[in-house]
């Protein structure tokens, strides 16, 4: 594989990542207002069923913020390696 390859490869891979983050957002938005609505109906349920699936929401919501950070820092390293090989 040339240099130009792999900067054609290490572009398509940055895109990829923008892209991603972008598609990821959105869906994130989406889950989290399906979230609130779902805590809004459920919110005062006992029921073991629903304090499992209360449980996985938030931990679910705990992954947002780090695989959000890894679609931006792919980009970045990917730019920055991109930008070394001239």
């Amino acid at each position: 594989m040339s240099v130009g390859e792999v900067k054609i490869a290490l572009r398509a891979a940055i895109e990829a990542a923008r892209q991603g983050k972008e598609v990821f957002d959105r869906a994130s938005t989406v889950a989290t207002a399906a979230t609130a609505a779902a805590e809004a109906i459920l919110n005062d349920s006992r029921d073991e069923d629903v304090r499992a699936v209360q449980q996985a929401l938030a931990a679910a919501s705990a992954e947002v913020e780090p695989t959000r950070r890894r679609f931006v820092n792919t980009a970045k390293h990917t730019t920055r390696y991109l930008n070394q090989l001239g």
